[in-house]
């Protein structure tokens, strides 16, 4: 499940106050997973959100006093109080139902995302675009787009040919055992990007260079994608990428008998749905797959995640329990029903206890407002049961031992139970829910870790799919 990110917008003018020497200072907000970078040159302060735009944010109200600095923007609600200690600047700062206390410390610049993975011209493969008609079971019509990359073709392929010899990875004519990616919750682009990463560009890119072609393709209503988004679930997507492995079985550069598909997270159970129904899919990829129930999944979930944050296992236990009321609400329950078991589950709680498990009062109609869709309905009731055992493929399961999203040991093992001896599973070591190596698999950790997709994981999935025949 990918975060979703609240990004921070300011609107500020400059006042002057006196300053000895320029320096840069750059601050990361946890919760919102944001850089807020400080510029002190003179008389004058600027202020950057680096993540959202290179320009700088104006101020319109400031002031320093015995080395605290305040700041301030009435249109948006927010101010942030800093001390200065030491070579640091030290405080708070709030905006609206956000509360949070940040530091900033030293930089030579203003801070910059690095992400080293991402390929950069010129590419060591070639791609072209596929795309994909069709109506769906609600009788929506939709449009899919995708970009299919493939190794640069070379002119040792046809001598290959005239040999009668066949690679492990090229088959006849230049045709490549292939992979249609799925991704993750939330509508991505069909490079799965989340906080400037671009996972299946690198994975595509990397497996270009072990012979294997990769479709990746824009989820509905994202980029050249089409399609209607309100009734949509899991069900519903599962459809769109059986689409899109149609759409690519007869292009020139597949291999039609080692054509798969896979997928992260949600798209990890959407891949095995596919291929029970649909037996042109001859293996299956699960990165960070579901074994557990779609409720299950979430409540595990917000265990990992609240303790992975330094959260005790006693509150953790709350607002497991309080989750779990929640997500069991009849449809058409209202904000009222939502804030009486939240009430109920965090009484005797102190304030910063129920700011530590996020059970504000706001969060009732946040909540109602999420589970009351369609997709959320869709998944509190998805059981890999229903269409794992269906999966006659091989199957790669592949886990990250610190994964908050999605936990290795209860999922890998519900994957193996269901899907059978026909099925390889790899957890690796300090992998997040990206399959970054990370320190403790918070969530908070995605953006600032310069590494996109670990190279034993990519590698892992090719020497998969080459060894499908």
């Amino acid at each position: 499940m990918k975060r979703l990110v609240i990004l921070l917008l300011f609107q500020f003018s400059i006042f002057n106050f006196q300053l000895t020497q320029a320096q840069w200072w750059t601050g990361w907000s946890e919760q919102t997973s944001l850089a807020l970078c400080l510029h002190l040159d003179g008389d004058s302060l600027e202020l950057y959100s680096p993540l959202q735009h290179t320009d700088p944010i104006p101020i319109s109200q400031w002031s320093l006093q015995n080395d605290t600095l305040r700041i301030h923007c009435k249109s948006i609600g927010f101010k942030a109080t800093l001390v200065r200690q030491d070579s640091l600047w030290q405080g708070n700062w709030r905006q609206g139902i956000l509360r949070e206390q940040i530091t900033f410390h030293p930089a030579d610049t203003l801070y910059r995302l690095r992400r080293p993975q991402t390929p950069q011209p010129p590419y060591r493969f070639d791609e072209e675009t596929i795309t994909a008609d069709y109506v769906d079971s609600h009788g929506d019509s939709i449009h899919l787009e995708g970009t299919l990359t493939y190794p640069k073709q070379s002119t040792s392929a046809p001598k290959r040919k005239e040999e009668g010899r066949r690679s492990t990875a090229v088959g006849e004519c230049g045709k490549y055992p292939t992979i249609v990616l799925v991704s993750g919750s939330g509508q991505q682009n069909r490079d799965s990007e989340i906080l400037f990463h671009k996972p299946f560009l690198v994975l595509a890119d990397y497996l270009a260079s072990r012979g294997i072609a990769t479709l990746r393709y824009d989820d509905r209503g994202v980029g050249a994608s089409t399609g209607p988004l309100d009734s949509a679930d899991t069900r519903t997507f599962s459809e769109d990428a059986e689409a899109m492995l149609r759409a690519v079985r007869n292009n020139e550069h597949v291999d039609a008998t080692r054509l798969g598909i896979g997928g992260h997270s949600e798209g990890g159970a959407i891949a095995p749905m596919v291929a029970a129904r649909n037996k042109e899919a001859r293996f299956v990829v699960m990165l960070a797959g579901m074994g557990c129930t779609g409720l299950d999944i979430l409540l595990q979930q917000n265990d990992a995640i609240y303790r992975a944050k330094g959260v005790s296992g006693r509150l953790c236990q709350v607002r497991v329990a309080c989750m779990r009321d929640l997500f069991a609400l009849p449809q058409g329950s209202t904000v009222k029903d939502y804030q009486a078991v939240i009430l109920r589950h965090t009484e005797g709680l102190t304030p910063t206890e129920v700011d530590s498990i996020d059970l504000k009062k706001g969060v009732a109609y946040t909540m109602r407002q999420q589970v009351e869709t369609p997709w959320w309905q869709g998944f509190l009731r998805l059981d890999p049961a229903d269409y794992l055992p269906q999966v006659k493929a091989p199957i790669l399961a592949l886990q990250g031992t610190k994964d908050c999203q999605v936990l290795a040991a209860p999922n890998i093992a519900g994957i193996t139970r269901l899907a059978g001896n026909h099925t390889q599973h790899v957890i690796l070591s300090n992998l997040n829910h990206l399959f970054q190596h990370c320190t403790t698999g918070a969530l908070d950790e995605y953006v600032r870790i310069e590494e996109t997709f670990a190279p034993e994981a990519m590698e892992k999935i090719a020497n998969f799919i080459l060894g499908i025949k």
